[in-house]
């Protein structure tokens, strides 16, 4: 990335318009989840392993809301399949944390990193 790029992008992620900026900085953010070369810290993992699980838990509670909903008969003794209709969301956000954590999981491991002894070194002897 150039110098101008790089300036650029700097100056458009500073700008005060807040929705396109929201929109793109989400995207930027599941993309560095899930992205194949990513190398996460272990806190990071942690944290993706505690949104899964809570994920998890908002569906769990909705499907037996959803069930005992279903299984109570209101008034008109009818009863409603639009109480089930009610998991579908939170069974969306389950499947796609989990998506996004099986990727952020499977990504290659840590590389050590190059330590530098100096400011600069050179060639010469």
């Amino acid at each position: 990335m150039k110098l101008r790029d790089w300036e650029r992008d700097v100056i458009n992620r500073q700008r005060n318009i807040v929705f396109p900026d929201t929109v793109l900085n989400e995207g930027r953010f599941y993309r560095n989840i899930v992205y194949e070369n990513a190398i996460h810290t272990l806190g990071q993992r942690i944290s993706l392993l505690l949104i899964v699980l809570g994920s998890i838990l908002i569906f769990v509670v909705a499907l037996f809301a959803g069930i005992s909903d279903f299984q109570v008969e209101d008034s008109t003794h009818v009863r409603r399949m639009d109480h089930l209709a009610i998991c579908l969301y939170p069974l969306g956000v389950m499947l796609f944390w989990i998506f996004v954590a099986v990727n952020g999981f499977l990504s290659s491991p840590s590389r050590p990193r190059k330590r530098r002894r100096g400011y600069r070194q050179s060639n010469r002897v």
